[in-house]
């Protein structure tokens, strides 16, 4: 006698089943991944250690506060890691919006020059080597070029008339 397979009628029956189902959804739409939390650490214990810095501490943690971005940034001025504003990043639009602090209103792709992320085991920023913006990224610089202010170059003496 040959017996048929029987799991045939199982998978029609879990198949059923899973129709049927009304309970509550086990599958979550994946939420933007937020690094509130690792920079509030940053700020606290990178960014602006000691006492002396306490006045910008506060004022970056009341804007990060305020905020309702989910990804924050920090704009350095270069690759020593110097602190110069806070951003909101939206991965969704792209978008790096200035906060608080002295630089570019907006950042767009073109202005990128380093990023960085923090390591919150050995609080401190090292450089990732990457051509573009992701949602692992806490911290970037801008090209050289776009910082204004600079200083502008005085005659020299020996260019000068002598007045007498």
């Amino acid at each position: 006698r040959v017996h048929a397979p029987d799991d045939a009628s199982d998978v029609s029956s879990t198949h059923s089943s899973i129709m049927d189902y009304s309970g509550p959804r086990l599958y979550k739409q994946p939420t933007t991944k937020s690094n509130r939390g690792i920079m509030l650490n940053a700020v606290e214990y990178c960014v602006f250690p000691g006492a002396v810095n306490a006045e910008a501490k506060r004022r970056v943690l009341e804007e990060i506060a305020r905020s309702e971005a989910k990804h924050f940034l920090v704009l350095f001025r270069d690759a020593g890691c110097q602190f110069r504003a806070l951003y909101s990043y939206c991965p969704d639009t792209e978008q790096v919006t200035k906060l608080y602090g002295t630089g570019p209103k907006h950042v767009n792709d073109r202005m990128f020059d380093k990023f960085f992320k923090y390591n919150s085991g050995s609080k401190c920023f090292s450089q990732v080597h990457t051509k573009h913006l992701t949602v692992t990224i806490d911290a970037f610089t801008i090209h050289n070029s776009l910082w204004q202010g600079k200083k502008t170059q005085l005659p020299s003496k020996k260019d000068m008339a002598l007045v007498i």
